[in-house]
């Protein structure tokens, strides 16, 4: 019989004294070689996670496209209290990915204001099944009537969205247009929320 050599075994004996706790690992941060490396695969849905697939990335394309918020402090007033370095982090990526453009304010030229571009507009009929879907299950705020007219008019919804976003100017963001649409077309973006 082969004896082996064991490492000593550490008591872990505390005798009435409380052990800390161990820090939790750091998260890590991407690198500019995890990026360049590309994405983890070329699955659909992992191409979209990999660029909006944390809730505060969505919360702010929530807002852009529904809520009319355009600038770094009405992001920083939304409910869900969004930390300043997860917003300058969350506004940069998703800059990067095209999916949002800043432009300098022209009353202010210390400031941004933050609109969709056509590819984060494209986004409005995933963010509005999702929606839909979450007040299947879900107690939420937003007015039945609403609900009820977005289920029944989804298309023109969206398109109407990308539509905006593709007709305003660079430095103003996308508001709703006065004009009487086709009775399909009867749902403004900001009612509701």
């Amino acid at each position: 019989m082969v004896k082996t050599a064991q490492a000593p075994v550490k008591s872990t004996a505390t005798f009435g004294r409380r052990q800390a706790p161990k820090p939790a690992p750091k998260a890590v941060k991407e690198t500019a070689k995890d990026a360049a490396r590309g994405p983890r695969s070329k699955c659909p849905i992992n191409l979209l996670l990999e660029v909006v697939g944390d809730s505060w990335s969505l919360l702010i394309i929530r807002d852009l496209m529904f809520k009319g918020r355009s600038t770094y402090k009405a992001f920083l007033n939304a409910e869900e209290k969004i930390a300043t370095n997860i917003l300058a982090d969350r506004l940069s990526k998703l800059e990067s990915a095209g999916l949002i453009s800043k432009a300098t304010d022209p009353d202010d030229a210390r400031k941004y204001i933050y609109r969709l571009t056509e590819k984060g507009a494209d986004l409005a009929p995933v963010l509005v099944e999702m929606m839909l879907w979450s007040n299947k299950y879900h107690i939420t705020d937003t007015p039945k009537d609403f609900l009820a007219s977005l289920q029944k008019n989804k298309s023109a919804f969206t398109t109407r969205i990308v539509r905006d976003v593709a007709t305003a100017s660079p430095a103003k963001p996308a508001t709703p247009t006065p004009k009487v649409e086709p009775k399909e077309e009867t749902l403004n973006l900001f009612d509701g929320f």
